[in-house]
């Protein structure tokens, strides 16, 4: 199935060590258009000075916010926390746009979820407990790739 505007190469899988562990990424190209230009926009506001904003939270966010979405952000920002649940590195937003999604996803889904400080000056995680799981996998897994359901916590990755 094709999705949005990637080239037709196949993405490649490639594979480098990283504090001893073999660790395993893809990449592809994208084709770039002046009519998502809104998107940046959207993310990456300019001040009245000029200059570009901290990456935000758009106002507009949760229409955009669906099953599809989430399963991407957490193929590409989610981890998986053991014996606790799964987060998503949101560490570039401050507090106050967490706690912006984590409402979005509540109301709009009915998924509860916690922030914990990432450790950095004003930077925070997103976290959806385990007991929280069951409203969460059902909603994205028909979109998620198979490799990255080790996300999950439902498979490892096997790559030949």
């Amino acid at each position: 199935m094709k999705r949005g505007y990637c080239k037709e190469d196949i993405p490649k899988i490639h594979s480098r060590i990283i504090h001893d562990k073999l660790n395993y990424y893809c990449r592809f190209r994208t084709f770039t258009f002046s009519s998502f230009n809104w998107l940046y926009d959207g993310f990456y506001p300019t001040l009245p000075s000029g200059q570009i904003s901290r990456k935000v939270i758009p106002t507009w966010i949760e229409e955009y916010l669906s099953p599809l979405a989430l399963a991407i952000w957490i193929m590409d920002d989610g981890r998986w926390i053991d014996n606790r649940g799964l987060k998503i590195a949101t560490n570039c937003f401050t507090l106050k746009d967490v706690k912006f999604i984590a409402s979005i996803l509540e109301r709009k889904y009915n998924i509860k979820t916690a922030i914990y400080s990432a450790g950095g000056i004003d930077q925070y995680n997103l976290y959806f407990p385990k007991k929280n799981l069951p409203i969460l996998v059902p909603l994205i897994l028909p979109h998620m790739h198979p490799y990255f359901l080790y996300k999950l916590n439902m498979v490892k990755p096997n790559i030949s």
